[in-house]
């Protein structure tokens, strides 16, 4: 997770319609991945907001335009390619009273990213060295979200893990209640399809029992 305070250098802000827009300059195996990700699925090729998109790409100077050619540039150009490629999505998004706060982590052979969904549709795309652990990043999203949470008076951590293999994401979601036990809900579904609901025990933490479901691990 991160705090406003906290924004790195190295963060590149878009917009919803500028994603639209990357998704069709380099579309590949991971494109319908990233799309149903980021709620964008329904949304056509052509969509007025595609058209917006590059407009606004032309105005940041992240594309070249030579007629009707038009060339991606500088980060826009790396991340049409991480979202084209993606074999991999970890969604952790945090639930309070007052606030939605969801975070994306991807993974593509093009390069790997941090996402943070902010107000107005916009996306903060923190790019990743790729001897980065990926669920290192859950585990301490996780435990970040948690302790958010408590001081706020309760709240859910939704986390799921979503890769071209399988049309069913992994879902570990860590309910902060106001008093008492964190409650873990995960699969394998029960017999009236429904996720697994236990209290996590004392010493159990949060973050490493997400990152282990969301890892495979038993």
């Amino acid at each position: 997770m991160m705090t406003d305070t906290a924004t790195p250098a190295a963060a590149y802000r878009m917009t919803s319609h500028e994603i639209l827009a990357l998704l069709t300059f380099d579309p590949g195996a991971g494109t319908a991945l990233t799309r149903r990700v980021l709620g964008l699925a329904e949304l056509a090729d052509d969509h007025e907001l595609v058209r917006a998109g590059v407009c606004t790409l032309n105005i940041r100077d992240t594309v070249e335009i030579n007629g009707e050619e038009v060339t991606l540039l500088a980060e826009a150009k790396i991340l049409a390619r991480i979202f084209g490629t993606s074999s991999g999505w970890f969604d952790i998004t945090r639930i309070g009273s007052e606030i939605v706060s969801p975070s994306y982590l991807v993974d593509s052979p093009a390069g790997r990213a941090a996402i943070f969904l902010r107000p107005l549709s916009e996306y903060l795309c923190l790019p990743l060295r790729d001897d980065v652990d990926l669920l290192d990043f859950v585990q301490m999203s996780v435990d970040e979200a948690v302790g958010v949470l408590r001081e706020e008076g309760g709240g859910m951590i939704s986390s799921r893990r979503y890769s071209v293999e399988s049309a069913t994401p992994v879902v570990a979601n860590i309910k902060v209640p106001d008093a008492g036990s964190l409650q873990l809900a995960s699969g394998p579904l029960d017999e009236n399809g429904q996720l697994r609901i236990r209290d996590l025990q004392a010493g159990e933490q949060p973050g490493l029992t997400v990152r282990r479901l969301l890892a495979g691990a038993s």
